[in-house]
């Protein structure tokens, strides 16, 4: 655990740091933007493209400071919720990196994962990885132009904790349990697959004062 907290402060720090060089990025593209504005493009051979490559630039600008805000989230997981962290979060956080194996597949990714915290028992680290395993599964299954639908529910009376749901708009082929499921079992759940879908159930976190069974 010693050698995952050292990367994770590492990550963290750099990341930090990439933020500011993305701003800086961000503010000096704005300031060329203005001066074209006020100013006219430059009398120069494709001078008018310089509006079009302002708009790109501020766009990876924008798609940069996503991903390393991911990233910095990703390397203060581990020390910050070393034992219970909130399923939607973690979920929405993973689904960032996860659109490029939709994209991969020629697939598009849509989570649908706002609401209130549900805060499940395992590492932050363990959870991402559980979610992350679980669309990879269902993705193997997909084929160009579908659409993988991302989702979480509370417990309903009787069950040990919430769910995260992963369904393919088009796919019928069951997911394999070969990866997540010794994921799952690690956090004290279980998952359950069909055709073109795939359930991951956790453990409700005990609340604070309260003995983990």
């Amino acid at each position: 655990m010693r050698d995952v907290l050292f990367m994770g402060s590492i990550l963290a720090s750099v990341t930090h740091e990439m933020q500011n060089v993305m701003a800086i990025i961000k503010e000096s593209g704005a300031l060329a933007d203005d001066i074209l504005k006020l100013n006219g493009p430059p009398r120069m051979r494709h001078g008018d493209k310089l509006d079009n490559s302002l708009v790109n630039i501020q766009q990876q600008v924008e798609r940069g400071r996503t991903l390393m805000l991911m990233l910095n989230g990703f390397a203060h997981a581990a020390a910050d919720y070393p034992e219970s962290g909130d399923l939607a979060r973690f979920a929405r956080q993973i689904c960032i990196p996860a659109q490029r194996l939709a994209h991969l597949k020629e697939c598009s990714l849509v989570p649908s994962l706002d609401g209130p915290p549900l805060v499940v028992r395992g590492n932050a680290l363990t959870l991402m990885e559980s979610a992350y395993a679980g669309l990879a599964a269902v993705l193997e299954g997909c084929q160009a132009g579908d659409t993988l639908h991302v989702s979480v529910a509370p417990p309903q009376a009787g069950e040990q904790g919430p769910v995260l749901r992963i369904r393919a708009g088009k796919s019928l082929a069951e997911p394999e349990q070969r990866t997540v499921a010794p994921i799952m079992a690690e956090l004290g759940g279980s998952c359950r697959a069909g055709a073109g879908f795939l359930e991951l159930r956790y453990v409700t976190a005990p609340a604070q004062g309260e003995a983990t069974p």
